[in-house]
């Protein structure tokens, strides 16, 4: 309710529909030189008749509407495609601590699901002649099994206790069948889980396995996944985004400042403190979040990335009162 208020409250301030016949300064001769375009005079043609629909919003309006700015500048955008899957726990390496002599186990302190780092103690044992053997952990990782107890008598074919390594884990990813001609090993990825949502981590495609499921239609990718602090845990399910190596280069935006109209996708820039132009665009493909923007739009132009359905919205009742008029 209370952003439903809010809303009111914007649409409430927003101005009258058009700008009082300023001319969009994004269409200019001296705007395209200023961004290396090619043809000026083909942009500023690209743009004329569309200043009628020019919307007003002062900067109070856009301060409780929420409305935002993005200005654009070329970049290099990975492409990249979605999986899922899961922390396996069968498939990681395990270390077998073993005793360092024959010898009676005189302390033990590992217990099962302990985390232990390279050099903590784990038992000490004492041989025959009386001497005092320590053994530490000889790796990163957690206890998966114990094998002896205080007491025990034991030999340098004992196990005494077996680790399994943490970082890096293995995971599985389920690569659907139509994103299989984009994954290869060596593809680097970005792995996410509910447990800890703004936590990026690491990882990297190693191997991709050559059946099919016949029922899911998706191929198994076994994942190295860097996990230095120990938070993923066996079992999780994850969700990665992988990057296939390629890249859209030129202008992207936001997807949320993509509208939809009777003639097309368009987006509003602003062209002044308190102007806005619908500006149609030509779109192209959309990685995580971004939409590609091929034709429409040049670096140095300030689109409205949030807040842009209000400006729409106020465009739409500008539209339908001409119409009245019109009759």
């Amino acid at each position: 309710m209370k952003n439903f208020m809010h809303l009111l409250a914007a649409l409430a301030l927003l101005g009258a529909y058009g700008c009082g016949g300023k001319a969009p300064e994004a269409g200019t001769a001296e705007h395209a030189e200023e961004h290396g375009e090619e043809h000026p005079g083909e942009r500023a043609e690209e743009h004329a008749g569309h200043e009628e629909g020019l919307v007003e919003v002062s900067p109070e309006a856009q301060r409780e509407g929420g409305i935002k700015m993005e200005t654009l500048r070329r970049a290099s955008v990975p492409e990249t495609f979605q999986a899922m899957g899961r922390v396996l726990q069968d498939a990681q390496k395990p270390r077998h601590i073993t005793a360092p002599g024959a010898g009676r186990v005189e302390t033990f302190s590992a217990t099962l699901g302990q985390a232990l780092r390279a050099g903590d103690a784990v038992a000490e044992v004492r041989t025959a002649a009386g001497a005092s053997l320590p053994v530490t952990a000889t790796s990163n990782g957690i206890v998966t099994a114990v094998h002896a107890a205080a007491g025990d008598q034991v030999n340098e074919l004992n196990f005494l206790a077996t680790m399994t390594e943490v970082d890096p884990l293995w995971g599985v990813l389920d690569i659907p069948e139509r994103s299989l001609e984009s994954v290869k090993p060596g593809q680097k990825a970005d792995i996410r889980t509910a447990a800890y949502p703004k936590t990026v981590f690491a990882g990297t495609v190693v191997s991709v396995s050559p059946e099919i499921d016949a029922l899911s239609r998706t191929v198994k990718a076994r994942v190295s996944i860097e996990n230095p602090d120990g938070l993923l845990k066996f079992g999780m399910f994850i969700d990665a985004s992988v990057r296939t190596g390629a890249y859209f280069q030129g202008v992207a935006v936001r997807a949320d400042a993509v509208q939809n109209g009777p003639a097309g996708p368009f987006v509003f820039v602003k062209v002044d403190e308190d102007c806005f132009q619908p500006r149609p665009v030509e779109t192209g493909r959309e990685k995580d979040a971004l939409v590609e923007i091929r034709k429409g739009l040049a670096p140095g132009d300030k689109v409205v990335v949030e807040g842009a359905y209000l400006l729409k919205s106020e465009m739409m009742k500008g539209q339908l009162g001409e119409g009245e008029h019109a009759h």
